[in-house]
């Protein structure tokens, strides 16, 4: 009764019994000659191979051979919670993997699409090898012209932040280079997104202008002519707003004006000479065309460079010419000064050339403690009633107001001394050459220039042809 008993019940399972204990844990056995193999399943004293071999074999030398040096080779078993686990982790590495993969893939895609989008936007006309070909051409002129330009002092190199507009109070100095500097921007080439087709277009009109020697004389006497409807300008020339106008010629139409809000005004007025300009949307102006402040008005300009979310204003007149005053100095020659609720901090001055400048001011809103950041690029060598010194400084400047200027919404606040002859000029410039790297397929520079006197009178006072341009 002492010895084990071994049943077999069914093809695979093995009862061992020993005395009063039942060991129903024995599966997968294989009997082969003397040698037995088999492998334990869970049980709940969990007993190992180790455990039955070591109890077998003490039991099993009370009658037979010494059976304890029967060698155990354990299986080695993957529960199955750890083979899920592992499956689980295996899932995630593989999703992570595919959702990697998936995101690259549609950046790839959107920067293709992006590409195809402006390919597509140089022209529908014509071929792209023409396109190529022609931007190719537009490169090769601008490189050629840049390697034509004779470099700067080295004294204009080396860049400072503090404020030296003293320098400039009675108008544009001969030359600051002794204590100018340009600014960290580097000169960066042009890009040429034209297509053919309007590239054609503007050489044609060239070329008429070129056979026509009178029609760009034909063209100003029209526009000398030519009555804006409607053209009131009651609220400007009232008894409380003509002392805020510097020209009485000049003086922001009813319809068309930048109004403030009275009750931030430090006169409780909501007049300034100032108006909107619209190019393609009519709600949303480009431009704001002023004249340059007064000592009176400067409080109404930056209630008016607020309001109208202004980033970027463009001052195209010195402050004084022959000692005639053009514009009141709005901005503190250093530090800060407050104009009625607005702080303005003149944080840098980089003199670029000696023909134009730029200021970044720090303005804040007293009443709100809200701040922004102000731009102000200012051309000093564009006399009133005469034209700049170079037509590719011209440009130049130009490039820089539009860089600062890329991407945002709100208008550009642009000013000279009256807001009309030079603010003028510079606009029609901007808009037209702003169309025709959109695509424009014409070219009508008086129509353009009626559009721009319909909102605001006076704009483009005097025709003066440079042997230069």
């Amino acid at each position: 009764n002492q010895l084990p008993s071994l049943f077999l019940i069914g093809p695979d399972r093995v009862f061992i019994i020993h005395g009063d204990d039942v060991f129903d844990i024995v599966i997968s056995f294989i009997v082969l000659g003397p040698a037995l193999t088999f492998r334990l399943g869970p049980n709940p004293k969990n007993l190992t191979t180790a455990d039955l071999v070591q109890v077998a074999g003490k039991i099993l030398t009370r009658t037979g051979p010494d059976l304890t040096q029967i060698p155990v080779v354990k299986e080695t078993r993957v529960e199955s919670g750890q083979f899920l686990l592992l499956s689980v982790l295996c899932m995630l590495f593989i999703l992570v993997v595919l959702a990697a993969s998936t995101t690259f893939f549609c950046v790839r895609q959107r920067s293709h699409l992006r590409m195809k989008e402006k390919l597509a936007s140089l022209g529908t006309d014509t071929s792209t090898d023409a396109t190529a070909t022609y931007q190719e051409l537009c490169r090769q002129r601008m490189a050629s012209r840049t390697s034509e330009r004779v470099e700067r002092p080295e004294t204009l190199r080396h860049s400072r932040l503090n404020s030296v507009s003293s320098q400039f109070s009675d108008g544009p100095a001969a030359s600051p280079s002794t204590r100018s500097s340009t600014s960290s921007w580097c000169e960066e080439p042009v890009p040429s997104n034209m297509d053919i087709s309007t590239g054609h277009m503007i050489l044609s009109y060239m070329e008429d202008h070129l056979k026509n020697k009178n029609r760009l004389e034909r063209e100003w006497e029209a526009l000398c002519s030519y009555q804006a409807e409607p053209s009131a300008c009651g609220v400007g020339h009232g008894e409380q707003n003509s002392k805020r106008n510097r020209s009485e010629a000049v003086v922001a139409y009813d319809h068309s004006r930048i109004t403030l809000k009275a009750e931030n005004n430090h006169g409780n007025s909501d007049y300034i000479n100032a108006s909107p300009i619209m190019d393609h949307d009519p709600r949303n102006p480009t431009y704001i065309s002023s004249q340059g402040p007064l000592p009176t008005t400067v409080a109404d300009f930056w209630q008016m460079v607020w309001e109208s979310g202004c980033v970027v204003v463009v001052m195209l007149t010195p402050l004084s010419e022959n000692g005639v005053k053009q514009c009141h100095r709005y901005w503190p020659d250093e530090g800060s000064d407050i104009y009625h609720i607005y702080e303005v901090n003149l944080v840098s001055e980089h003199i670029w050339c000696e023909d134009f400048l730029v200021r970044s001011f720090y303005l804040k809103n007293l009443q709100t403690n809200e701040t922004r950041t102000v731009t102000q690029f200012h051309f000093l060598s564009w006399m009133d009633r005469g034209i700049p010194n170079s037509a590719r400084t011209l440009l130049d400047f130009r490039r820089k107001v539009n860089k600062c200027y890329r991407g945002r919404s709100c208008p550009i606040i642009v000013h000279c001394s009256d807001g009309a002859g030079r603010s003028g000029t510079y606009v029609l410039i901007d808009m037209v050459l702003n169309r025709l790297a959109k695509g424009a397929k014409e070219i009508d520079i008086a129509a353009t220039l009626e559009h721009l006197r319909d909102q605001r009178a006076g704009m483009v006072q005097t025709k003066v042809r440079s042997p230069r341009l």
